[in-house]
């Protein structure tokens, strides 16, 4: 499924501190590490590399978890009316720390101040272009919202902004993200159901 020497060189390569890392393991919990392979369409792969020019090649993904047990999730203009919707996620600006840019990221496509609660996974993407592979991290953590009024801060980035249950992000929105042919959907779809399957584990 994956070449183990592109993900250990991968590691050397990515923007993301590991002191930083471990302090958030020490916060909020040990994740699971998962490695994951996917083709991209071209236009996904212009994305992938116009943010890696900006010095940038992670994501924070938040799964921010209502009282009701509903989950915040967003859509953007790239696939609006789709039926698709993902938890939100952004990355650090340089010199900003991982935490910060996790709540500053979720205020500017939600609306709300969120809390980090449990540290859950730590993603490899392999993301396969026509002529070369570009390594990925997503840092994915459980969140609950503090405060705030739902709606897309960001309005050039974020098209939509709801909450859907569980069984409908790992059934019918992860079987039209696999079923859209885009790359980033079917690592998205992957992303999502793991991190269900680990909060599981975890009886959180």
């Amino acid at each position: 499924m994956h070449s183990t020497s592109f993900f250990d060189l991968a590691s050397l390569l990515n923007d993301i501190n590991e002191t930083e890392v471990a302090s958030l393991k020490e916060k909020y919990g040990e994740p699971v590490n998962y490695e994951f392979k996917a083709d991209f369409l071209d236009f996904e792969c212009k994305l992938v590399e116009r943010t890696e020019s900006k010095g940038r090649l992670h994501d924070i993904t938040c799964f921010i978890r209502q009282d009701d047990g509903r989950f915040v999730v967003i859509q953007k203009p790239q696939y609006a009316h789709t039926g698709i919707y993902r938890a939100p996620s952004g990355g650090a600006h340089r010199g900003e720390s991982l935490e910060k840019a996790a709540i500053r990221e979720m205020h500017e496509e939600t609306g709300l101040t969120i809390r980090l609660t449990h540290f859950v996974l730590d993603l490899h993407l392999a993301v396969v272009c026509k002529h070369r592979t570009i390594p990925w991290r997503s840092l994915v953590f459980l969140a609950e919202p503090l405060d705030g009024v739902m709606k897309q801060i960001d309005t050039r980035e974020i098209y939509d902004v709801t909450v859907m249950t569980r069984e409908q992000l790992v059934g019918q929105v992860a079987n039209l993200m696999e079923n859209s042919g885009w790359g980033g959907f079917k690592y998205r779809a992957f992303l999502t159901r793991t991190f269900f399957n680990r909060i599981d584990e975890l009886g959180i």
